[in-house]
C-alpha cells in the first residue's frame, strides 16, 4: 500500500468526493500532510485514512462536526463508550420520532383513500356524523407556521366573513396530550362536496343551502380531502363541506 495518497485517491478510498474532505480540513478534523510541488494536491499519510474511517463513522451515527472534533481530540475508551450510548440514545429518539410521523402518514392516506372510495362530488345529503376532534391552527396568518398543518388533514372553519383552521386528529395522536383538543360535536349534518379552488368555494356553499328547506346553521365546516400537499392543480381539489342541521328547538 502507498505511504501517501493524493487527495483523489483518499476520496476515491471512502466513496467521498474531495469537496468533503476540504470541509474536514477546514473543520481541522482532517490536515493534509502537504502539498505536492508543481501540482500543489493535497496529499494524506495513509495511516490518516483510519482518522477518516472514525469521522465517518461518526458521521453515520448523526454526530455533527463540532462534536467530532472534541471528540478525536482527547478520549479514552470510557469515554467513547458514554459518547457512543449519548448517541445512541439520541438515534433511539429520532427513531420514534419517525415512526410516528410514518403513523401520521399512514392515517392520512387512509382518511383521504376512504372519503374518495363513494365519492360523489354532486350530491347533497344529511348525514348524522360521530363528533370529531381537532386541534386549533388559528387563522391565515398563523397557519403556515404550525407543523400541525403539514401533518394532519386540515379543517377549515368559516365564520361569516372570518375563517380558521384546525388540524383534524383521526385514531390515536401523540399531539394530543400536547395541545389543546377540541370538538365538533356529532349531530346531523348537510354534507356536500366542493371540486376546485378555494376561492369559488362559497359557489358551493350556497348551491348546498338553496338544496334544502331545512335549518341551517351559518357556520360552515370544511375537510379537505384533495388539497394542496397531494395535487398540483387547484382545479382538482376536493373539499368536503359540512353545515349543522338546527334542531327545531334551536330555529
Amino acid at each position: 500500500m502507498k505511504e501517501y495518497l493524493r487527495i483523489g485517491e483518499l476520496a476515491k478510498l471512502f466513496h467521498v468526493d474531495v469537496q468533503t474532505l476540504r470541509l474536514y480540513e477546514e473543520k481541522g478534523l482532517l490536515l493534509p500532510q502537504g502539498r505536492e510541488k508543481g501540482s500543489n494536491y493535497r496529499y494524506y499519510k495513509f495511516d490518516q485514512s483510519y482518522s477518516l474511517a472514525l469521522i465517518r463513522y461518526l458521521r453515520r451515527l448523526g454526530c455533527p462536526l463540532s462534536e467530532i472534533s472534541g471528540f478525536m481530540g482527547q478520549r479514552s475508551f470510557t469515554e467513547t463508550c458514554s459518547y457512543l450510548r449519548h448517541q445512541s440514545s439520541n438515534l433511539q429518539e429520532q427513531l420514534q420520532e419517525l415512526l410516528r410521523l410514518d403513523a401520521v402518514i399512514q392515517t392520512k392516506i387512509a382518511f383521504t383513500e376512504q372519503e374518495l372510495e363513494n365519492l360523489c362530488v354532486e350530491k347533497v345529503s344529511a348525514e348524522h356524523l360521530d363528533s370529531m376532534q381537532y386541534i386549533a391552527l388559528g387563522n391565515l396568518s398563523e397557519v403556515f407556521s404550525n407543523e400541525l398543518f403539514y401533518l394532519y388533514p386540515t379543517l377549515a372553519f368559516y365564520q361569516g366573513e372570518e375563517q380558521s383552521f384546525g388540524a383534524y386528529l383521526i385514531g390515536e395522536v401523540p399531539e394530543a396530550s400536547q395541545h389543546a383538543v377540541h370538538e365538533i360535536h356529532a349531530g346531523t349534518y348537510l354534507t356536500g362536496y366542493h371540486s376546485g379552488p378555494y376561492s369559488t368555494i362559497w359557489e358551493t356553499f350556497a348551491r348546498m343551502r338553496t338544496s334544502t328547506e331545512l335549518p341551517l346553521a351559518d357556520d360552515v365546516i370544511c375537510i379537505n380531502i384533495i388539497d394542496q400537499f397531494v395535487e398540483v392543480n387547484p382545479q382538482n381539489y376536493i373539499t368536503k363541506i359540512l353545515i349543522k342541521i338546527l334542531d327545531s328547538d334551536t330555529v
